[in-house]
């Protein structure tokens, strides 16, 4: 399977354009996800959905189309980068102190609210880094930055292993980003 991130921070015209060309497997539209208020893990089920689906058929393999923005557009990672930006800003200067990423990584998550920390625990810990790390000259995040497509790669394999081991998927899966 590849899962191929695209230009495309505020919207997913090119996501769209280039499904239509390509007849992609799965294509994610930004601005859907937005609209249906889906989270993180209805997208990822979606993508395992077809996955299964194709597995069943001998087709172990795919493409998945993901617009660069698509992080901002799910409503609780809206949210957690929202907080994110604000907390960072604040509170510069004691994060700047603290020493290597698992401190800084702890700190955020301690001073975040409880739905974001919920999140923000969720998500791998290279991409909590990538939250954390990858700044704008005033403090905001970076979308564009985050390795959306690993992001997705990882948990699509994660809820695979468990489908796996309750014996519902049969299918060998592999990723490329």
């Amino acid at each position: 399977w590849h899962f191929i991130k695209l230009m495309g921070r505020s919207a997913s015209h090119i996501a769209l354009e280039c499904a239509l060309q390509t007849h992609a497997n799965v294509t994610i539209i930004s601005e859907e996800v937005q609209s249906k208020k889906q989270t993180l893990d209805d997208i990822v089920k979606s993508i395992v959905s077809v996955i299964c689906q194709r597995s069943k058929k001998a087709g172990n393999f795919g493409v998945v189309l993901i617009p660069e923005g698509l992080i901002e557009f799910i409503p609780e990672m809206k949210a957690l980068i929202a907080e994110l930006n604000d907390l960072l800003v604040k509170e510069a200067e004691a994060f700047q102190e603290l020493r290597g990423s698992s401190e800084q990584l702890v700190f955020v998550n301690h001073h975040l609210s409880k739905d974001a920390s919920y999140v923000f625990s969720s998500l791998p810990a290279s991409i909590q880094i990538q939250f954390c790390m990858d700044r704008d000259p005033h403090g905001n995040v970076q979308v564009s930055l985050i390795e959306t497509d690993k992001l997705l790669v990882e948990l699509v394999e994660m809820e695979l292993r468990e489908l796996k081991t309750e014996g519902k998927y049969h299918g060998n899966f592999s990723a490329k980003t």
